[in-house]
Formats: structure tokens, sequence, C-alpha cells
């Protein structure tokens, strides 16, 4: 099996440092740039193609329902995709998180993988729903397009690489990024990066 997965292109929030989590941001003329560059190069796979997964948000909707127009393929929206729920911190910026959530923030930092956000998620929270949405797929053939974001593709690396969650800071996927991973009787190889 083989999976591309595709960060959605440059967002108002992205530019401005915010956390967007499960909240939905319109892209910026240069997301919708890299949008436009990214649907170009995955044409140039379309023979392999086989289905296009998408989380559902309108940041990752713009570029799999646009791609799936010029391949004609359906788009198959899955909850998992979704990137982490910032909770109290959703909209918000750093600074903004530490003034008006300075406890919150800290315990946050000190154990950021099962700290559980107020009215949000743990990335172990995260990490659970994506070896779920994995499990579907792992004994597959074939080649998936993943549209989705930062967070989310940053531990599907770990999971499919057998790598620690901590890990998945030593991957950066900016937007507009896309990672390419061959997985095959339970072992993972990176065979691509790219970024637009």
């Amino acid at each position: 099996m083989k999976l591309i997965m595709v960060r959605h292109g440059e967002t108002e929030a992205n530019k401005k440092g915010i956390y967007g989590g499960w909240s939905d941001y319109k892209l910026t003329e240069k997301g919708k740039t890299q949008a436009e560059d990214i649907i170009h190069f995955l044409i140039k796979e379309a023979k392999d193609i086989g289905e296009i997964l998408c989380s559902p948000s309108d940041r990752t909707l713009y570029i799999a329902n646009k791609l799936g127009n010029k391949l004609n393929k359906n788009i198959s929206i899955k909850e998992e995709l979704r990137e982490l729920n910032f909770g109290l911190f959703e909209g918000k910026t750093n600074a903004e998180i530490k003034e008006q959530y300075g406890s919150e923030y800290s315990a946050w930092i000190n154990d950021y993988v099962n700290y559980k956000i107020p009215k949000g998620e743990s990335v172990s929270d995260l990490n659970n729903r994506l070896n779920k949405f994995l499990s579907q797929l792992k004994n597959r053939s074939g080649t998936y397009v993943i549209v989705s974001h930062g967070g989310v593709i940053q531990i599907l690396i770990t999971i499919l690489l057998g790598l620690d969650i901590k890990t998945m800071w030593n991957f950066k996927v900016p937007p507009g990024g896309m990672v390419e991973i061959e997985y095959n009787n339970g072992f993972g190889i990176l065979t691509g990066l790219k970024s637009v």
C-alpha cells in the first residue's frame, strides 16, 4: 500500500499563528496556489490513486474535492482525520493562551502527549483515533491520498514507521506539504517528501 499524505494549503490561522484545530479558517491566496500546485502534482500520480480520504474540514476539502473532480473519484470523508481539537485554545495564539489559560498551557507543555486540553483532546486521543483509522487500511493494497492536517500527518508518520509518538516533532509538514509512505507487511518506508 502507498499513502500520499497531503497537508492543506496555508490558512489565515497558519499565517497569524492561531491554533485552528477543529475550527475552519479560509485559505490565503498563497494557500489556494499551494492547493493548485498539489493537485497538479497529484494528477501525475492519477494512474495509481485508488481512493481519496479526507478530513471534514473545509481547508482539506478544498483540495480533495478539486482533485476528485479532476480524477473522477469520490471523496471519503473520515472524521478520524480531523486535526487535534484544541478545545479552550482554539482560535488563539500562543501569547493569548498563556495569558488567558496559563495553568492549562503549562500543564499541556509539561505533558503534551497525555494532557487533555479542556473541551478538547490530548495528543494521545488523536493517536488513538488515527490508529483506529489505519487499522482499516493497513492490509489493503493500492495507493491512497489522505488530505489532512499537520499534526495528523506527523502522527500518521510515527505510527506507520513504528516510532515513538514524541518523534512527531522530527517531521515538519508545512502547509502544502506532502509525505509518501509505502507500508507492507507491517513495515513502513518513507519514500517521498515534497513541499509546494
